[in-house]
């Protein structure tokens, strides 16, 4: 089994930072009760910009990262919020280095 991250970048529309980290408080909040979801963070850089880490169990909590209603409910009100898409990126680091955690 190998643990999988995901990071990434995005931008709020303007005037809409405060409602947005208000939002992803609520993300964070729901992906606690999600299944191998060991880390689920974010942080606010520069005016608009926001930075997001997660660290998943395996590759099958991150396929089924989203699922719950909570988490559903949350994602709902991100999506009028952002600017455009976000640039992510998923890597299986345990898993680049050959070693079984």
């Amino acid at each position: 089994m190998s643990k999988v991250t995901m990071m990434g970048t995005f931008t709020c529309r303007d005037g809409k930072a405060e409602e947005m980290e208000a939002v992803l408080a609520g993300m964070v909040e729901a992906a606690s009760d999600e299944p191998g979801v060991e880390i689920y963070s974010y942080h606010r850089g520069e005016e608009n910009t926001f930075w997001f880490f997660a660290l998943m169990a395996d590759e099958e909590s991150r396929q089924n990262h989203g699922q719950s209603e909570a988490m559903q409910a949350a994602m709902s009100a991100f999506g009028p919020l952002v600017a455009g898409p976000p640039q992510m990126t998923v890597a299986h680091p345990v898993a680049a280095l050959g070693l079984d955690v």
